[in-house]
């Protein structure tokens, strides 16, 4: 007796039951070209998609995924080597005097573009619980004390996800200062990204995102 022919291309064997082909058999080639969202209880798709989210979460654990997508990747790239070769004596600048790359990514980084950038109430918790309250007393994180406690409450909670998540938004807004040829802010971004993916925490940006996030789980700011 011959097999039944798929529903779908009626030319191959039909080997499953298609729920989107009212439940008629359709063959494993035509599953995978045809199948969607309306397939979610099927088990075919369920094992397609478990895979697919797999393979997804294995690519976005590879250090490239520090730039996002391989578009963004691209331009990040294309950006950062024209800065290095067009502006190269800005960049220059910037690690050789540490004072300006200090003082201008402190002017910089606290504008209101990047007042979003804070550590969560769970994070704060979370150093206070390891490291207990920071001092109160003014200028105690110019001490050595409260220099150690940035330090480490900083790696704490800078995780390779949180890498990535930081990168990956400045190198939006970096794109966006390079495009408009303002250098010296697309340098202040690059260096700043290079730096934290290096581990070297103590950098405008993060000292900036610690304050904030003490400040916003000490006033309940939510």
């Amino acid at each position: 007796m011959a097999k039944d022919k798929c529903i779908n291309c009626n030319a191959k064997p039909g080997k499953r039951k298609c729920i989107i082909k009212g439940g008629e058999l359709i063959c494993p080639v035509c599953c995978a070209t045809i199948r969607n969202e309306d397939c979610g209880e099927c088990q075919y798709y369920q094992v397609s998609a478990e895979f697919q989210q797999k393979k997804l979460e294995k690519e976005t654990a590879t250090p490239s995924s520090y730039f996002g997508s391989p578009v963004m990747q691209k331009s990040v790239m294309e950006a950062s080597m024209d800065l290095m070769n067009s502006y190269a004596q800005t960049g220059k600048e910037y690690d050789q005097n540490a004072d300006k790359f200090i003082n201008e990514s402190f002017e910089f980084f606290n504008t209101d573009e990047f007042n979003e950038f804070f550590f969560s109430d769970d994070e704060i918790k979370l150093i206070i619980k390891e490291f207990g309250e920071p001092g109160s007393i003014e200028g105690w994180f110019h001490t050595e004390e409260g220099t150690k406690y940035y330090d480490n409450a900083v790696t704490l909670i800078m995780s390779d996800r949180r890498f990535r998540e930081f990168s990956k938004t400045l190198m939006v807004v970096f794109l966006k200062y390079y495009r408009k040829k303002e250098i010296d802010k697309a340098w202040l971004i690059l260096s700043t990204s290079n730096r934290i993916m290096e581990g070297q925490f103590v950098v405008p940006f993060t000292i900036l995102m610690f304050f904030r996030g003490i400040s916003r789980w000490k006033l309940g700011i939510r």
